[in-house]
């Protein structure tokens, strides 16, 4: 891997950023800079600046920024080696040889999984308009999705002979292996028949934000034979290298041109895949779908960056309740402003466009609630706030809910607010909290989710490891220097200690652990792609940096233990000694 960095080196030096950028973002020069609508996060106003002289971007608005890498990671939805081999294609340059024998089969399956997906999904949308679906063109037709919508979002079919798309994919070179890892197949247990996934199914396909094709939703038809066999409304892709529900909201690729759009709009997540298109189809272009599955930490993370509020657009059934509820909980718990749209009794947003109620829908979107008023009407409809049992319930809920949000001005507004409207005193709330503040005793529960002062120590603790890594990342040799006492560490974060494993064993192999190495060996997984951000950190003197995180460590672990610990005993003064003590990271690499 060594030879890895006079590469991107030499590929950086042929490939002008304002060159790349502006294949995807228009540019205007003024003066030594280039500036253009940042494609990261939606504006009117131009914030996002290139700089030639360092070929390097930076926007002002979202603070992203980097090198021609990391723009086409960031843009196109890549991890780092992929970046890299999309900008040598595109400089007309081979990857080093070095590195193409240790990735080669693993990027050639890579490769064919992505090209089987991009295959299918335009077989599936060519087989839309035969003779054979015709069925759901008339229900979609009756559901009021256009041919326009099938075209924007990429809507197909997929026949009742699966085995023609098989045959299209052997005949491109494409393994078997890599048609079952795209999840199009699978291998029957009982055999070695290779059997296609989808048949007899209205087609849509997942993407990324770059709008690449992760994999797909199968809905059947209302009256098939599917149907009439329990198999399964709507059937998903597997669980893959590329398609991981948890992370994934449909629709995500339109999102950015529909921020910019709509400037004032919120984000709107839905459940169902036909409410996501139906939804643009009349105007909501900042629309998303969870693919009906369970709203997740990942998707909050997600959607957070955008920096808008989020309504909530579920079902108006128990289920959607829910699932409403559940969600809610998780974006408070990021701190973003969420809302919860509540929709007539037995109407879902498709049933409503269907039915020609947009401008009910669009003032149900209007008027969505702020999510504490939301509970709380909730309690005070199904519920008698006069018996104190029952207040005690609500009150109990209210303080998880307040306990929750990260914003002490949001947190203040809604204990008032809610000792108002059970009738209660602040004080009465405050004690339900699952933290209490008393100036005597820290207590934890093993129910109750961490603290904002664990989460706090947890973060900066975090933090510490990283510079321990980014150093002798950046300095393999300063690894050396600090031996002794790097050979005896442990982390707390699971992703950083894979990383110092992994540098433990290269230098037990006698090879060099370069940050490009690093790079090539977890870049593919999402909770490693701070590591990349270690390109663009100066520091001066790695080993005088080193050393000063590692004397830091001890202290933040403990202030971390501490902190998340359940046993009673800590005392809050204590606790204030430590932090005072050392409650920060080392000095900033």
């Amino acid at each position: 891997m060594a030879d890895l960095a006079p590469f991107i080196d030499q590929l950086k030096a042929r490939l002008p950023i304002e060159e790349v950028v502006s294949q995807k973002v228009k540019l205007q020069s003024k003066g030594n800079l280039f500036w253009g609508l940042c494609p990261f996060h939606a504006e009117k106003t131009p914030s996002f600046a290139v700089y030639p002289s360092t070929n390097t971007f930076k926007c002002y608005g979202c603070s992203e920024g980097g090198d021609i890498i990391t723009f086409i990671q960031k843009v196109e939805g890549l991890d780092f080696i992929d970046a890299v081999r999309v900008l040598s294609s595109q400089a007309g340059m081979e990857m080093p040889s070095s590195f193409s024998r240790q990735d080669s089969q693993q990027m050639v399956v890579r490769g064919q999984i992505r090209e089987a997906l991009k295959i299918a999904k335009s077989y599936y949308s060519e087989q839309l308009y035969l003779r054979e679906a015709a069925p759901a063109r008339e229900y979609l037709l009756n559901r009021k999705v256009s041919l326009d919508s099938c075209k924007e979002f990429g809507l197909g079919w997929a026949p009742r002979d699966g085995k023609v798309l098989l045959n299209m994919l052997a005949k491109s070179k494409i393994e078997t292996k890599a048609i079952v890892a795209a999840g199009l197949a699978y291998i029957k247990n009982d055999s070695s028949e290779v059997v296609a996934r989808f048949n007899q199914r209205l087609m849509f396909p997942i993407a990324d934000s770059g709008g690449r094709v992760l994999g797909f939703s199968g809905r059947f038809l209302p009256g098939s034979w599917l149907e009439k066999n329990n198999r399964g409304k709507y059937v998903n892709s597997p669980e893959g290298p590329l398609f991981q529900k948890k992370r994934l909201l449909m629709g995500i690729e339109k999102l950015q041109e529909g921020l910019r759009n709509q400037p004032n709009a919120p984000i709107i997540v839905c459940e169902g895949n036909l409410d996501l298109v139906q939804m643009h189809s009349v105007g909501h272009l900042t629309t998303v779908a969870n693919l009906g599955t369970a709203f997740t930490e990942f998707h909050s993370r997600t959607l957070k960056r955008y920096d808008r509020p989020i309504v909530l657009l579920f079902d108006s059934d128990s289920a959607g309740a829910k699932a409403a509820y559940a969600a809610a909980r998780i974006l408070v718990s990021d701190g973003v402003d969420v809302r919860i749209a509540v929709l007539p009794d037995g109407k879902d947003p498709a049933d409503m466009i269907v039915n020609g109620d947009k401008s009910l829908l669009n003032q149900v979107i209007s008027d969505s609630w702020d999510i504490l008023d939301w509970r709380l009407d909730t309690w005070s409809r199904k519920s008698d706030l006069s018996d104190a049992t029952t207040k005690g319930k609500a009150a109990k809920e209210m303080a998880e809910w307040i306990e929750k949000t990260p914003n002490s001005v949001i947190a203040e507004s809604w204990e008032r607010q809610t000792a108002s409207f059970l009738d209660i005193s602040q004080s009465a709330l405050r004690q339900l909290y699952s933290t209490h503040s008393s100036s005597d005793n820290l207590t934890f529960n093993h129910s109750t989710q961490q603290t904002h002062s664990t989460l706090n120590h947890q973060e900066v603790l975090q933090e510490n490891e990283r510079e321990i890594l980014s150093a002798i990342l950046l300095d393999p040799s300063a690894y050396s220097v600090c031996r002794e006492k790097l050979d005896l560490i442990e982390f707390d974060t699971e992703s950083n200690q894979l990383v110092l494993d992994w540098i433990r064993r290269e230098r037990e192999q006698g090879h060099t652990h370069q940050l490009l190495s690093a790079l090539a060996e977890f870049s593919r997984q999402s909770d490693f792609k701070w590591l990349d951000s270690i390109r663009h950190l100066e520091i001066p003197d790695p080993v005088a940096s080193l050393k000063r995180a590692i004397d830091a460590l001890p202290g933040n672990q403990e202030l971390f233990h501490m902190s998340k610990s359940i046993v009673d005993g800590y005392s809050l003064e204590d606790l204030k000694k430590l932090e005072n003590k050392n409650s920060h990271p080392s000095n900033k690499l």
